[in-house]
């Protein structure tokens, strides 16, 4: 406040000395600038109050957006010397709009989250409670042996389903340091498939690997590895028995071209969901738990490349690129 007085204190000695002067001079002069000063004071007290009041009323506003109420009118700011600090109003109105629709969205996420996960874990978890009880019986030797397979084949799953969690939990955070290095097709494609075998001969499904398979692509192995098994996987579980999948390798000229090919359609219903977690179509498994694809896609999005899916022609197809 005093630094304002100041500057106004001066002004008001140099109007007085003015007017003294030019009264010595000429006391009809003296009269008329005496006149004309006195006009001009009252224009700009009242210009400051007028401004004044604005910033009053844009300081409310402020605190309005402060308290998360983002629907104000900034309009009376659009011209003047206020204008600029409302146009920084605007954005930082629009900033904190976003981030608390941001804020909300991922407090629905991790709500829904924590509620699949519960839900997934709550299967096996009750299941070998009740084998538990089972087995604390007294049992006929082959019914114990029935009742322990049970157990360890739901601790089996419960141990899957909390490291794909886990995996997905990372995932999310981007808390996976990829390590890149130089490795075929051929080694690539053998590392996928290798935990698939057994399952894939059960269901008497042949596989057909194609392309330039001594290829190298600069990746992290270990990582694509689990992204091709979890494809390859959903592939043979939802394709026909005695039915092949073509895996196909391509060394093109922009990217490395990876292609699962299975027999079977995706419901045009099912396919914009296909990696969206926990996300269990028309035909899943019941034992499907609908996280093997989204693990996959955030694998394969996190070292460069893109994923995508078509289903026509009795034939589903999954494509992996990744530029070169």
């Amino acid at each position: 406040m005093r630094r304002i007085r100041f500057p106004v204190l001066i002004v008001i000695l140099i109007g007085l000395a003015v007017i003294g002067l030019s009264y010595l001079f000429s006391p009809e002069a003296g009269l008329l600038i005496a006149v004309t000063l006195v006009c001009l004071g009252i224009l700009w007290i009242d210009q400051t109050r007028r401004r004044n009041r604005r910033i009053k009323r844009l300081s409310t506003k402020l605190r309005q957006v402060l308290a998360g109420d983002y629907q104000i009118d900034l309009s009376e700011y659009e011209e003047g010397e206020l204008s600029v600090l409302s146009a920084d109003l605007y954005k930082l109105m629009i900033a904190f709009r976003e981030q608390q629709a941001s804020l909300i969205e991922d407090k629905t996420w991790l709500a829904d989250s924590i509620s699949d996960i519960s839900h997934q874990l709550k299967t096996p978890i009750t299941s070998m409670m009740m084998l538990t009880d089972l087995l604390k019986k007294d049992l006929e030797p082959q019914r114990r042996r029935q009742f322990l397979n049970q157990l360890s084949s739901q601790t089996d799953r419960l141990q899957w389903l909390v490291k794909n969690l886990l995996t997905l939990s990372k995932l999310d955070a981007q808390a996976i340091i990829y390590s890149p290095d130089f490795i075929s097709y051929r080694d690539l494609i053998h590392q996928a498939i290798e935990p698939l075998l057994i399952s894939l001969e059960l269901k008497e499904q042949t596989l057909q690997v194609r392309g330039n398979l001594d290829t190298q692509i600069l990746i992290d192995g270990n990582w694509l590895t689990e992204a091709l098994t979890n494809i390859i996987k959903n592939a043979s579980d939802h394709g026909p028995q005695n039915a092949p999948i073509v895996i196909e390798a391509s060394d093109r000229p922009m990217s490395h071209t990876f292609e699962i090919i299975n027999q079977g359609m995706i419901s045009a219903k099912d396919l914009p969901h296909l990696f969206t977690r926990f996300y269990r179509g028309q035909q899943a498994a019941t034992d499907s738990v609908g996280i093997g694809l989204a693990i996959s896609r955030a694998i394969v999005v996190q070292q460069g490349g893109n994923i995508e899916v078509e289903s026509q022609a009795g034939l589903t197809t999954f494509r992996l690129r990744f530029p070169k």
